[in-house]
């Protein structure tokens, strides 16, 4: 019925649109599918940066910037294997961290090419920092400043895998050409998060006796509570030295916190010696029993504790012990550190929070002899 009130015009018109509609649709999908294929499927994968796994072992600074950070880490001169972080005084960096990041790059691979539209980068977060942008630049150097790697980062695509390697959008610095990246490297842009905040690693037990001398107040000295228990946590106990029989400690914990000061002693974060001054610490001399001394100046200021170190060595000590000590006192002597709240209360306890009076009546067990002797 239809077809009776078309004139045979018309009908010729409308076929002949149909046909040009299913052939731009046809077209389109063609295109679509050509240019998929072209960023997708045909995409051979290939590493970013073809040369830097074998150049790796030359790398002497990594420079990671976003908008708001830099960190600089960078090889020491006379220690290869030690790298150094330039924004925290040169203080020694952990070294899985320059691992991952080198070698990261080296095994990061391109895996889909996106984006050489310089207007579309913002949206995946590929924007030169220097400019402001929101994409993190991390640069690896050579000698001489030579470049082995450089490129931005910018919006993470997908989840990791399994590995912990994920995929995420890169472009190579100073070009425009964006691409999806596959592999796992370090992307760190705070300054402290690289440090290696290990301080010493004496053994329980190795500090003989503490003397400790406050700013205001009485002096005094902590010492091994006889044989170390070397199982105990958070380590064997301690006694005050010649304790008046008037007094008695308030708590066993405290005094055992400051003989164990040093064991498994770590920071929150550092400052050169010279930036920080410390008005009126509190001076603990850890004595080893084979005669490394540690002197520890700390005090509280706001709601840190800082603490300095120096290390020396009795007269008594062997020539590997004041080794030791001098490769020590190198080490620590050029820093100030902040420490963990209950470090740092355990270097800067004063006498009379440690005892109180005797109860009258209360019985000393230590004077006591056993019934059996």
């Amino acid at each position: 019925m239809r077809e009776a009130l078309l004139r045979p015009g018309h009908a010729r018109t409308l076929a002949m649109l149909a046909v040009v509609t299913v052939l731009m649709v046809a077209m389109a999908a063609f295109a679509v599918s050509m240019q998929r294929r072209a960023v997708t499927s045909d995409f051979e994968p290939r590493p970013v940066f073809p040369e830097l796994a074998e150049r790796a072992n030359q790398a002497q600074r990594v420079v990671i910037r976003s908008r708001k950070e830099t960190v600089t880490v960078e090889r020491d001169a006379t220690d290869p294997a030690l790298w150094r972080v330039t924004e925290k005084g040169g203080h020694p960096v952990k070294p899985q961290l320059v691992k991952r990041t080198v070698v990261g790059l080296a095994d990061l691979e391109l895996i889909e090419a996106r984006t050489a539209q310089p207007e579309w980068h913002k949206h995946i977060n590929l924007t030169d920092p220097d400019d402001k942008g929101t994409g993190v630049r991390i640069t690896v150097y050579g000698a001489d400043d030579i470049v082995l790697a450089s490129l931005i980062a910018g919006k993470l695509e997908g989840s990791a895998d399994i590995d912990g390697s994920g995929t995420i959008y890169v472009r190579r610095t100073g070009e425009d050409q964006t691409y999806v990246a596959r592999g796992s490297f370090n992307l760190e842009q705070n300054p402290a998060a690289w440090l290696d905040t290990g301080i010493l690693t004496l053994a329980k037990g190795h500090v003989h006796h503490v003397e400790v001398t406050p700013a205001e107040g009485e002096a005094y000295v902590v010492e091994l509570d006889g044989e170390p228990d070397l199982a105990a946590t958070p380590g064997p106990a301690y006694r005050i030295r010649g304790l008046d029989e008037g007094l008695e400690p308030v708590t066993d914990y405290a005094i055992n916190g400051i003989g164990n000061a040093l064991v498994g002693l770590s920071f929150i974060d550092v400052v050169p010696a010279e930036d920080r001054t410390l008005e009126a610490p509190v001076t603990s001399r850890f004595v080893t029993g084979d005669g490394l001394v540690i002197t520890a100046e700390a005090e509280k200021q706001d709601k840190l504790y800082y603490a300095r170190f120096r290390a020396d060595t009795t007269a008594e000590a062997s020539e590997a012990v004041k080794a030791e000590a001098e490769a020590l006192d190198a080490r620590l002597g050029a820093f100030v550190y902040a420490l963990p709240t209950a470090k740092g209360a355990d270097l800067t306890r004063a006498l009379d929070t440690l005892v109180q009076p005797r109860e009258e009546g209360a019985v000393d067990l230590e004077a006591v002899a056993d019934p059996a002797e």
